[in-house]
């Protein structure tokens, strides 16, 4: 019942996805290879940091298009923003067809996907119970423009074109807590 309504458009040619992370504990105050014997104030400002970050990575995905006519292959060899793949292949088709061209081509991918997150942190103990946290987050670090997947309506004036971002700019948080 569940699989006469579902459609699993399979491929042969996967696309590329990386995701790399770590956390780094900078060297510098008390029981670290740096400022280990600093006076509590000097350890207070240079010590405990830990540094994280997570990149991430897509090769593009594959551009998926609707009923139309094709005549030939719409894969070039250097695509652009302002044409991502051969939009002269490409024509409306005849209502009440139908459909009898390929969901997706070889070679007919969409821009690259990469963006790199960050985090600067430093626990403050307070007693024995308490300690406070001061946490600066950055996403998107490199504050990259990533575009999105082309426009693949044959009826638009904008097909083959990308318009839009994919990502978001450079955003930075601040967060102070009370852990207990």
């Amino acid at each position: 019942m569940f699989a006469d309504r579902t459609t699993f458009i399979d491929s042969n040619n996967p696309r590329h996805r990386s995701n790399f992370a770590g956390t780094y504990d900078l060297p510098f105050g008390k029981s670290r290879p740096v400022l280990s014997n600093a006076n509590p104030i000097v350890n207070g400002i240079f010590g405990g940091w830990s540094f994280s970050w997570i990149f991430m990575y897509n090769s593009g995905e594959f551009i998926r298009f609707g009923q139309m006519i094709v005549n030939g292959n719409p894969a070039i060899s250097n695509p652009t923003r302002s044409r991502y793949f051969d939009t002269s292949v490409f024509a409306p088709p005849q209502p009440y067809t139908p459909r009898t061209n390929p969901w997706q081509f070889p070679g007919v991918t969409g821009p690259r996907f990469a963006n790199m997150d960050s985090t600067l942190a430093k626990y403050f103990p307070i007693g024995e119970r308490f300690h406070a946290e001061l946490r600066m987050e950055a996403y998107n670090l490199t504050n990259s423009f990533m575009a999105s997947n082309p426009n693949n309506d044959v009826y638009s004036s904008l097909f083959g074109r990308s318009t839009g971002q994919a990502n978001r700019g450079r955003e930075i948080q601040y967060t102070f807590r009370l852990h207990f």
